[in-house]
């Protein structure tokens, strides 16, 4: 089973042959070093790719957890379609065409060979620490409510200090770089769940429609090809607060960040279960690269201050005032205190 999934080794010969053959929408580049000296690599996609950084864009990280080897899998099998489709699926194309789409397929290269070859369920990266042990979960290494601890052994130890590791300090610099990423998507396995990003207030945090529209319009995509649909959750306190997570980065930089977290397992059987998540998950992901452009400085400007001028059973007219007569778009949510997506 594990033989089906690709090495670390064998997905970037497999980029390197898909920029190689489509010079024009691929561009692998390294934004970084490991601890065990292995490049990590960030593949852009768009039409006409060296004005990718122009557009709105989508960013992907996948496999900061070594033994969640999914998020590595669904990236190259994403390009894949996308490199297939770009010219004969009109939807594809007009995205390719107006935003771009940043994937770091692993974010962990060193985990994920350490889990590929030794010990499966290794989660960290494999940095060594000042005593002796291995190791930091990448994932509580942002700077976002880090928490600093003493336990290096622990499966969640976050670092000596906030992007203290190559993995880390790379995606940040990235990110911090390229103000035209509007949605960024972390890909975990597993629970078949979203999980949007939040301000550690939970309950009491209101912002968020955007995130739990986008996740609702994935599900829809997920019901036509398995029937199934993923969890939209927040977690609640004090359980669901993670310290120092990627996703509350991207978060604090303006951006709709969601964690996915794919399949009942974290290596799951490649053709039982694994295939499927992929199936369902690339039309979803497609489905949310079209979206990217919506929360761009080009999409149509939000209604802010609008008044009801009337209602009956089946309808509600509002009147709002701008000087100039442009497209625009509102949200329709339950209450201001419950955002959740209205269907």
């Amino acid at each position: 089973m594990k033989n089906q999934y690709m090495s670390y080794e064998q997905s970037l010969i497999f980029l390197d042959a898909m920029e190689k053959k489509h010079s024009n929408l691929i561009k692998v580049i390294p934004i970084g070093t490991t601890y065990e000296g292995r490049d990590i690599v960030l593949v852009k996609i768009s039409q006409n790719v060296e004005t990718a950084d122009e557009k709105p864009a989508m960013l992907y990280t996948g496999s900061i957890h070594a033994r969640e080897w999914i998020g590595n899998e669904l990236a190259l099998k994403f390009i894949e379609y996308i490199a297939q489709n770009q010219t004969i699926d009109p939807e594809l194309e007009k995205s390719l065409s107006e935003s771009t789409l940043y994937m770091v397929p692993c974010l962990n290269p060193d985990g994920y060979e350490y889990s590929r070859k030794h010990f499966s369920f290794w989660r960290k990266n494999r940095r060594k620490n000042h005593d002796g042990t291995f190791g930091v979960d990448l994932n509580r290494n942002f700077s976002i409510g880090f928490v600093k601890q003493n336990n290096t052994s622990s499966n969640v130890y976050g670092g000596e200090e906030p992007f203290s590791e190559a993995e880390t300090s790379a995606i940040k610099a990235f990110v911090d770089t390229h103000e035209n990423i509007t949605i960024a998507f972390d890909y975990h396995s597993q629970g078949n769940v979203f999980f949007p990003a939040h301000k550690f207030m939970h309950e009491a945090e209101v912002d968020g429609t955007d995130m739990n529209v986008l996740c609702a319009n994935m599900n829809d995509e997920f019901a036509k090809v398995t029937g199934r649909k993923y969890g939209i959750h927040r977690g609640k306190p004090p359980a669901g607060l993670i310290s120092g997570s990627g996703r509350e980065y991207y978060y604090s930089k303006g951006i709709i960040a969601v964690v996915a977290e794919v399949g009942t397992k974290n290596i799951p059987d490649y053709m039982k279960s694994m295939s499927g998540s992929i199936n369902e998950n690339i039309p979803a992901l497609k489905k949310a690269f079209s979206e990217v452009v919506n929360y761009s400085s080009a999409a149509p400007r939000r209604v802010d201050d609008f008044t009801i001028d009337s209602t009956d059973a089946t309808s509600v007219t509002l009147v709002w005032k701008y000087e100039v007569r442009d497209e625009i778009f509102f949200e329709i949510y339950r209450s201001t205190e419950d955002k959740d997506a209205c269907n």
